[in-house]
C-alpha cells in the first residue's frame, strides 16, 4: 500500500469494476492498515458484487495488462468463491472474492466507505467499512484455528484506533448471528476502554 505503483494498479483495476459498474470493496490487510495500523502489503483483497453478465468484458479488459484464468473467474462466479488477477508489470495481486448470497456479505457492499488514499492517485477507493472487516477478520482467524497472530493483531489494533468511531452495536449484533460473539468480547476486552 507504501508504493504509488501498487496504487496505480489497483486505481487502474477499480476504474475497469467502476467503467462495468460492478461493485467492489477493498479488505484484507489494506483495509485493516487504513483503520489500524499501516503495514506494508503486496497484494490487495477485494469483495465484488456478482458480475455474470459482465464477465466477458471485465476478461478483455483485464487480459493484456494481468494474469487472469477465465475458467478460475467463472469457477468463482458459480460457485461464489475466489479468483485473482496479477497484474503482469508489476506481479502486485489482487485476490476477487465474489460476494456470497449471505445477509452479511451483502452488508459487506451496503455500508462500504469511500475513501481517499492519496493525492497522487488522485480518487476515492471503496474499502470495507471497519465493523466488517472487523468481523471478516474475526471470521478468518476463527476458521483458520485461531492460529493466524496476523489476523489476531489486525483486529486488536483496528479496535484502538478505531473505538470511538465504531459501531458497537452493529459488531455485537453481528458477531453473535456470525458465531463470534465470543471471540469479540475477548478483542474488546484486551483493548479495554482506556
Amino acid at each position: 500500500m507504501n508504493e504509488t505503483g501498487d496504487m496505480e494498479v489497483l486505481k487502474n483495476f477499480t476504474d475497469i469494476l467502476e467503467q462495468l459498474g460492478i461493485l467492489y470493496a477493498i479488505g484484507g490487510s489494506m483495509a485493516s492498515s487504513i483503520y489500524g495500523v499501516v503495514r506494508f502489503t503486496q497484494d490487495a483483497d477485494i469483495t465484488v458484487e456478482p458480475f455474470e453478465n459482465q464477465a466477458d468484458q471485465l476478461y478483455q479488459l483485464l487480459r493484456h495488462r494481468y494474469y487472469i484464468s477465465r475458467e478460475a473467474m467463472n469457477a468463482a462466479l458459480i460457485q461464489r468463491g475466489s479468483f485473482n488477477v496479477i497484474h503482469l508489470e508489476s506481479a502486485f495481486k489482487i485476490d476477487i472474492f465474489v460476494r456470497k448470497d449471505t445477509a452479511f456479505e451483502q452488508q459487506l457492499i451496503l455500508r462500504r466507505k469511500l475513501l481517499w488514499f492519496s493525492d497522487s492517485i488522485g480518487k476515492n477507493f471503496a474499502v470495507v467499512s471497519p465493523e466488517d472487516i472487523v468481523l471478516l477478520k474475526l471470521l478468518w482467524y476463527r476458521d483458520g484455528g485461531q492460529t493466524s497472530q496476523r489476523q489476531w493483531q489486525d483486529v486488536l489494533e483496528i479496535l484502538a484506533v478505531q473505538k470511538k468511531n465504531l459501531d458497537f452495536e452493529y459488531l455485537n449484533r453481528w458477531a453473535a448471528v456470525l458465531g463470534i460473539n465470543d471471540l469479540f468480547q475477548k478483542a474488546v476486552n484486551l483493548v479495554g476502554s482506556g
